[in-house]
């Protein structure tokens, strides 16, 4: 298998098949001044209440948590095909490059784009100040080790919409945000 690197459009839709995307030379802005992104690595499992932490850090398995809210003073309006393909993701090891696909990864970013199966669309306003998360695992279609530093990079422009509540055109419709997960782990 040819070392693929690793920026991908999600499409979970039966089957999941994601779409490889060229990677922007620019860091993304969290905020198009109508919706802001944030992400943070997540652990792969929670901790019970009456366990005991061994650790204040634990190992990251690739799960990411990602909220959009919305900024603006008006209802804003997200079209998704499914929650998570609207996404693109880019996962870099300790020396800036792109880290490898898995398998299934590799397979996915030379599909046709075409998807089998029925697609929904699902229509989510948010209200001022309101918020949408979801989670994310990355590691479906990067190899990522625990125990391993990275720098993650999410964007989203697809479905967001292209103006303002007062219906003026949105100057840059694409947010989008990044971290560091340190060899040592994540926070528990």
């Amino acid at each position: 298998m040819s070392n693929q690197i690793g920026l991908l459009s999600f499409l979970l839709v039966s089957g999941i098949a994601w779409e490889q995307a060229p990677s922007a030379a620019l860091a993304p802005h969290p905020s198009n001044g109508v919706l802001e992104l944030s992400a943070k690595p997540i652990l792969a499992y929670e901790l019970r209440p009456q366990s005991k932490i061994a650790g204040v850090y634990g190992p990251w398995a690739g799960l990411v948590e990602i909220t959009i809210t919305n900024i603006s003073k008006g209802v804003i309006r997200l079209a998704e095909i499914a929650p998570l393909s609207e996404f693109e993701a880019e996962v870099l090891d300790s020396a800036g490059q792109p880290v490898a696909l898995t398998e299934a990864g590799a397979l996915a970013a030379h599909s046709s784009g075409r998807f089998p199966g029925a697609i929904s669309v699902s229509i989510l306003d948010l209200a001022p100040s309101e918020q949408t998360t979801l989670r994310l695992d990355l590691s479906k279609r990067f190899e990522i080790k625990p125990g391993h530093a990275y720098k993650v990079i999410i964007r989203r422009s697809r479905g967001l919409p292209k103006t303002d509540a007062d219906s003026k055109p949105v100057k840059n419709v694409e947010v989008g945000c990044s971290f560091d997960v340190p060899d040592y782990g994540i926070l528990r």
